[in-house]
Formats: C-alpha cells, sequence, structure tokens
C-alpha cells in the first residue's frame, strides 16, 4: 500500500512540457484541400503542425503559401530543420508562425499504428518534448497513393482516435503536467491484481493536483481498482477503472475547482471544492452562469464525485440529456453517472446546474459567422439592467458593435470578420456582465456560398478514396452533350438570393444564366444542358459564376468525348483517356482504374496495377481492355 509519507518524498524529475504536432505534408496533398485540412486540425485541437522542407524554388513558393494558411489560422510551424534565411522573417519572433525545429528527442508516431494510443501515452508520460503524428492525410506523392487517418474527401477513418483523444488531452493538460511529478512506488506489479500488459502510473504536483494514467497494452479489456493516492485526505483510495482493450486513459484525482488551467472561470467555487476523481479523461472543465460544465473522452462509460461546499441546485445533464445525481448530504458529495462517448474520440459532455443564476443570456441563432461580411448575432437577457451592462468578448478580435434592440431584453452584436479568415476556422464569443460570463458559443467561419459540380470526375485510389480533379472537370459527349448539375449552398444563416451564370469556349448551355434562391445553411441543385456539337474534342475551360448576395467564381473544364472515339488530357497529377463508356487514369508508373461507365464499375483492383508506357499512350481505354484482371470484368 502507498503510505502517506509519500506526500514528502523527493520525486521523480519535473517533466518538461511537450509539443503534440501533426505533420502536414503539403508537397504530397492536393492544394486545393490545404486550408480545409489545416482547419480540421486545428478544430481537433492541434496547435503545431510540422512542415516538410522545400527543395526547388517553385516547392519554395508552394511552402510559403501552405505558411500563409498556417499563419490565418494562428497555428505555429515548424520545417523540419532549419529555417532558410529567406523565411527567417516568418519567425515567431518577428511575429510569423514559424518555430524552431522540435527537440532531438520528440518522437514520431504514425496514426496508422495500430498501438498508437497506448504508444502516445507512454511517450507523453516518458517527458519527451515532442510527439509528432504522422500519416494523417492521404498522401499522393511520386512513388503513388499513400493511405493516411483522413481521405481526401476529409472522412476520418479509425485511425484517428488515438490522434483525437491526446489532442484533448495535450490542450487541457500541457500546461499542467510539467508540473507534476511521477509518484514512486505505485507502478505494477506492487499493485495486486493487475495483470501483465496493464501499467499505472501516478503524477502529483506540489498543490495536491494528480492524474493517474492506466495503459491497457493487452488484447483484452481490463477493469480493476486502482490504488490512487488522494492528497486531500493524505491517504489513498480505491478507483475502479475500466479500460478497453489497447487501449488507455488518463483519469484526473484531486483537480480544485479554482479559477486556473484546469477550472475556467470556476472562481465562485470554495477553497476546499473540488473534483475528487472521474473515470474517463477529463478534456475540459468551466463554470458558467451556475453551472460546471465537463467533457470526457469516455470509451467506455464512467463516474465523477465532486466535494461540494453544499448542496448542488441542479438539475445534471449527460450527454445532451437529463439524469439524475447521487447526494450524500454527510460526506457533501456528489457523484455523477459518465455515460459512454460517441464518435470519434469518444466525446460527451456534461453539466450540473450548482446554484441558480441571478440573471441570463443566451444568443439567438449563434452558429455561423460569415467571412468578408458584418454578422448579426441576436441575443436575449432576463432583464433590461443587464442587457445594458452586457458586452460582447471575442476570439480572434474581430472588430465588434453593440447595438440596442426595440425589445429592452434583447440586444444585437454586429461582428465584422475580416476576408482573410480561413474557411472552416471557429471564433469564441461570450456574453459578460457585471464581470460574470454568461453565455458563449462556438461558431464557425464560413465563405458566404461555395459551388459544387456533382458531374465532376473522381479518380478512385482505393477501395475509400477517390480524389476529385482540380478544376472540376466534367464528360460531355459530343454528339449527344449532357445535363450536368450544379450545387449552391448558402453558408448564411438566412435565405440569400444569387444569380448563377455558367459559360465555357466553344460550348453552349441551357439556360446560361438562372435566378435562385437558396434557404439559410442549405443548398439547391440547379440542372443545365451541354451541348457540344460544334466543339472541337478535348478539354474547354470554362467559369462558373454566382453573383448577387455572394461573389464567387469557380474555374471548371469540360471533356468533349468524340463519337466512336476518344480524348485524352491531364489533370494536376492524373492522365487520363477517355471514350463514351470506359475512362482509364493513370499516375506515372501505375494505372489507376478502368471505369466502366456505364455500371460504375472499376475493372481494377482498388489500390490499381503497375503500367507500362505503352499502357498509358494508348489512344483508346477499349484497348486496355485485355490487359484488366479477367475476375472483375
Amino acid at each position: 500500500m502507498i503510505r502517506t509519507a509519500i506526500l514528502i518524498l523527493a520525486f521523480a524529475a519535473v517533466s518538461p512540457a511537450w509539443v503534440e504536432s501533426v505533420e502536414f505534408p503539403w508537397n504530397a496533398y492536393p492544394r486545393q484541400l490545404w486550408e480545409r485540412e489545416l482547419a480540421w486540425l486545428k478544430n481537433i485541437g492541434i496547435g503545431h503542425v510540422s512542415l516538410p522542407p522545400a527543395d526547388s524554388d517553385a516547392d519554395k513558393a508552394r511552402l510559403a503559401e501552405a505558411i500563409q494558411i498556417v499563419r490565418r489560422l494562428d497555428l505555429e510551424a515548424d520545417l523540419e530543420g532549419p529555417v532558410p534565411d529567406s523565411m527567417m522573417p516568418l519567425m515567431r519572433a518577428h511575429g510569423g508562425p514559424l518555430t524552431d525545429a522540435l527537440p532531438g528527442d520528440a518522437v514520431r508516431l504514425s496514426v496508422l499504428d495500430k498501438t498508437a494510443l497506448t504508444r502516445s501515452r507512454d511517450i507523453l508520460g516518458s517527458g519527451a518534448s515532442g510527439l509528432i503524428w504522422t500519416d494523417v492525410e492521404d498522401r499522393l506523392a511520386s512513388d503513388g497513393y499513400h493511405a493516411g487517418g483522413v481521405n481526401f474527401a476529409g472522412q476520418e477513418r479509425a485511425a484517428t482516435n488515438g490522434l483525437r483523444r491526446d489532442a484533448f488531452l495535450s490542450v487541457y493538460w500541457a500546461k499542467t503536467f510539467p508540473s507534476l511529478r511521477e509518484v514512486p512506488g505505485l507502478r505494477n506489479p506492487q499493485m495486486p491484481g493487475v495483470p501483465a500488459g496493464v501499467s499505472i502510473r501516478q503524477f502529483l504536483g506540489d498543490t495536491g493536483i494528480s492524474l493517474v494514467s492506466v495503459v491497457n497494452k493487452s488484447a483484452a479489456p481490463w477493469t480493476g481498482e486502482v490504488k490512487a493516492l488522494y492528497p486531500a485526505l493524505k491517504r489513498t483510495i480505491g478507483i475502479t477503472v475500466s479500460v478497453p482493450a489497447n487501449d488507455a486513459v488518463w483519469l484526473p484525482v484531486s483537480l480544485p475547482l479554482m479559477a486556473g488551467a484546469l477550472c475556467k472561470d470556476c472562481s465562485a467555487f470554495a477553497a476546499a471544492d473540488h473534483l475528487v476523481y472521474a473515470t474517463a479523461e477529463l478534456t475540459a472543465m468551466e463554470y458558467e452562469n451556475g453551472i460546471l460544465a465537463m467533457e470526457f473522452s469516455a470509451p467506455s462509460g464512467g463516474e465523477a464525485v465532486l466535494q461540494l461546499s453544499r448542496e448542488p441546485f441542479g438539475p445534471y445533464m449527460a450527454g445532451g440529456r437529463p439524469t439524475t445525481f447521487d447526494w450524500d448530504a454527510n460526506e457533501k458529495r456528489a457523484r455523477l453517472k459518465i455515460p459512454q462517448g460517441a464518435g470519434t474520440g469518444s466525446r460527451v459532455r456534461v453539466g450540473l446546474a450548482i446554484e441558480a443564476p441571478d440573471a441570463t443570456a443566451f444568443f439567438d441563432n449563434a452558429r455561423v459567422l460569415v467571412i468578408g461580411e458584418t454578422n448579426r448575432i441576436p441575443a436575449k437577457f432576463s432583464s433590461e439592467e443587464i442587457a445594458g451592462r452586457s458586452r460582447l468578448r471575442i476570439t480572434p478580435a474581430f472588430a465588434v458593435k453593440q447595438e440596442p434592440d426595440k425589445d429592452p431584453l434583447a440586444m444585437t452584436y454586429s461582428i465584422a470578420v475580416p476576408a482573410t479568415a480561413a474557411h472552416g476556422d471557429h471564433a469564441e464569443i461570450a456574453i459578460e456582465a457585471d464581470g460574470i460570463q454568461m453565455t458563449h458559443a462556438r461558431v464557425q467561419l464560413l465563405r458566404a456560398a461555395s459551388l459544387r459540380f456533382s458531374d465532376s470526375i473522381e479518380v478512385h485510389l482505393a477501395g475509400n478514396s477517390a480524389l476529385p480533379l482540380s478544376p472540376a472537370t466534367v464528360p460531355v459527349n459530343q454528339r449527344a452533350g449532357r445535363e450536368i448539375t450544379v450545387s449552391v449552398r448558402n453558408n448564411a444563416p438566412e435565405i440569400r438570393n444569387f444569380h448563377f451564370e455558367i459559360a465555357a469556349e466553344g460550348l453552349d448551355f441551357s439556360p446560361q444564366k438562372v435566378d435562385v434562391s437558396v434557404g439559410a445553411s442549405s443548398a439547391r441543385d440547379l440542372t443545365f444542358r451541354v451541348f457540344a456539337q460544334g466543339a472541337a474534342a478535348g478539354v474547354h475551360a470554362g467559369t462558373a459564376t454566382l453573383s448577387g448576395a455572394a461573389s464567387v467564381t469557380e474555374p471548371v473544364q469540360f471533356v468533349v468525348i468524340p463519337q466512336g472515339g476518344a480524348a485524352s488530357y491531364s489533370a494536376g497529377e492524373f492522365a487520363l483517356v477517355e471514350s463514351a463508356r470506359y475512362r482509364a487514369a493513370f499516375l506515372p508508373g501505375r494505372w489507376l482504374e478502368l471505369m466502366d461507365k456505364d455500371n460504375d464499375q472499376n475493372l481494377l483492383p482498388e489500390s490499381g496495377v503497375p503500367a507500362t508506357t505503352e499502357q498509358q499512350n494508348v489512344s483508346r481505354p477499349e484497348d486496355l481492355l485485355p490487359l484488366a484482371p479477367k475476375s472483375k470484368r
């Protein structure tokens, strides 16, 4: 048993802070997807990316583009090596996003590693200065296609679970963990009943804050009791923990409910109030207008125990549903059930009303801020006096104006979002009055509108990964023409009217222009007929233009396919040859697909087959039919 005297023993050395980074393969990732992917990384909690260096002048120009997006998202980045003199003005010391290369003991870890989650916890607990996640995105390099944790369509595979879980932990614990020291004597096999493959460690700070790390590297789930030091009573307590196979949890023990890095805006609690423990990973805790909210990564259900100086007012909300909690009046403890989390990262949010608020405020429809516009966000208040004393806080610091409403209990905030904001990023907005935060929201930053060509060609790189050609490329039969569908998406929170026009050299469209109304945060499909009888075979460049409530111009190209013949063309890294019925797509040295367009079937294996120069130079895809695997025909 761990003795209370352990509190005065010399602990291990203080663990240094860590940087959790993701290697972003800008040189093997489609340029048109950079902003979307970097915004996604930021939104899951990644604040640092590692960028491969550039060799040629052309690559240096592309790298500079990637760094500009990193800067707009307020991320930081290293170049995985020395920073060239030409990029020194972009260093952090000069207000830029670039940092020095991560220290040499930073560990690289692939998200595709089946043991990535457990290995990452060993790395973070070892005191490594950095963890660099690799293979996060699909890549298209000179040696072909490589699958990652996220495909080119932005869909996450199960492999990203470890990355998401660790990103949540880094956001929450990175500022505090360096001050914690490992408690000696806790590791098994000194702890009876803990099987091989399960390791247990506890880290403790001078103020009593601690966490318990349980890593299960075995192939079977483990449920058991962990004996953890509980500094508040200077003794050990038993905590029943369930950890799935090949999984891990960091459990909070003895976290004070005081304002700081671990409990945001928690200034209303008594000094003795604290979270005794939780049996799920705590990733956020905040107090807002009478409600204590906590977020967990919970691959399995668990519980949280709070030591409070007064009985909570209630109710208790867990996973969006009201549920019961236990209150022990003698011990002054609240026991809360934590439901199993959902989705990648197993996230779940709970909230307990500690006391009835004196006043309330809430946003009305605060979900989206349109880039390049002044957005009006209405809010409602419980009293005219609170409305008059309120103000809006926003991060990033966009320009804000406060406008009284005809209703004395309402207020409208005008938020100007600059045109340089990154599509997909988020802003944090909050209303406070009398120094108290009353409500907050996390709103997404989106361009006003976008266009999508649902008939555009996409090349299948694997069974669950395809890459649309850029610009959007639509095949058209020279004799018969075709119908195409263009989807107009309105990202604004109100109905908007647009004027759409499409044109391409040598082609005719019916209609060529159309006016359309699109509902709030929704899309509407427009159908056009393309005529190509007088057009030459091959690629015809065009433009789709949206005007009115938003201004959007998208390049588009049409491939005119002659009757009984074929068209050969290229798009980015791909070479294609297409007839009325078949389409073949190649990367250098690899034959990716032979599509039978009549039944939407690829006649090649999912990852394609090696290609010869002769195959890539065929004049008609039908000539490749004898070479397709017979089992697929």
